[in-house]
């Protein structure tokens, strides 16, 4: 797919869905690239692939890319480069997190592992991850590459961190509400921070990195807490009725374990303000990134914080 900066709109605000559909387009293209081979008949890792994909999604990642690259100046195309390849790699993380969970429903269509099994889902989010890093290499500024393909090791490398403490830590050896906010972070704000730390890089603005990287560490301790509130009763049956794994890493029991002993309802309370009280951090430092390169993750802020409001309305019903 030939992108010039003419392809791609000047104004997020007015033409941000026709950037993503770009990036839709892009992704399915990168992971079609290639004859491969298939001795089989059946089902390869690239349609497989183009199965998860087309379930849909927020695009959240790509939408900080575009949305950030635009606010910088940067060229058209190297928006949509960075765009694709970090919603590549989280949905690569996505198929492998679905495996791991054993969920399996994703984004209300059978998971790529339950529909196909799991063999060929890791051999699919293996192929995703790998086009990730090859959509990123047509950036119009190579001499870029090694600073930026450093940074996408570094994330990925952070979030798997995160996935392993989630997965092998336990509540009752969990040291605090400090390790679960450490946890959260790494497992969620390393690839949610990538986006806009590329579109700096790219822009030569590597100064404000650090910014983009606490903002999006701060949002995604709030959105892993409000998913945790939501998900409060199904991860209560889980831990009941699992005796033999770890119990789920849910703010709320960790809470009801460690400062609030058996009460639910101030737990829920703790968490809730804990959550805004990050949502406040997150602003603060999206604030004081240039040219308004953290406009986009504000509006998504304060989205989360109408979310809590709602949600807080619902429990007192």
């Amino acid at each position: 797919m030939s992108v010039t900066d003419q392809d791609l709109p000047l104004c997020p605000h007015d033409a941000l869905k026709s950037a993503v559909a770009k990036v839709e387009l892009l992704m399915i293209e990168t992971l079609s690239a290639g004859t491969g081979f298939n001795m089989t008949g059946q089902v390869d890792a690239r349609q497989a692939a183009a199965y998860h994909l087309q379930s849909g999604g927020q695009r959240v990642r790509a939408k900080l890319a575009l949305s950030g690259g635009f606010a910088l100046g940067i060229p058209g195309a190297d928006s949509l480069c960075i765009a694709t390849c970090c919603e590549l790699l989280h949905n690569a993380s996505l198929i492998h997190d679905d495996i791991q969970d054993k969920d399996t429903m994703r984004r209300g269509q059978p998971a790529l592992w339950s529909k196909f099994g799991s063999n060929l889902a890791i051999c699919s989010g293996d192929y995703v991850l790998s086009a990730a890093y090859s959509v990123l290499c047509t950036i119009s500024k190579p001499l870029l590459l090694p600073s930026m393909l450093t940074l996408l090791h570094e994330r990925t490398a952070t979030a798997i961190d995160g996935q392993c403490a989630d997965m092998c830590m336990s509540i009752d050896h969990l040291e605090g509400v400090e390790h679960y906010l450490k946890i959260a972070k790494a497992k969620s704000g390393a690839l949610l921070s990538l986006p806009l730390e590329l579109v700096l890089l790219a822009s030569d603005r590597a100064f404000a990195m650090p910014l983009a990287r606490q903002a999006c560490e701060y949002f995604a301790v709030s959105y892993q807490i409000f998913d945790d509130l939501q998900d409060v009763k199904m991860d209560g049956e889980f831990n009941s009725s699992n005796t033999n794994q770890p119990k789920s890493l849910n703010i709320i029991f960790i809470t009801m374990k460690q400062v609030y002993p058996g009460d639910l309802a101030n737990a829920e309370m703790f968490a809730r303000d804990l959550g805004l009280q990050h949502l406040d951090l997150c602003d603060d430092i999206a604030n004081q990134m240039p040219e308004g390169v953290g406009a986009l993750l504000l509006d998504f802020s304060a989205e989360l914080r109408r979310m809590f409001k709602v949600l807080a309305a619902v429990e007192c019903v």
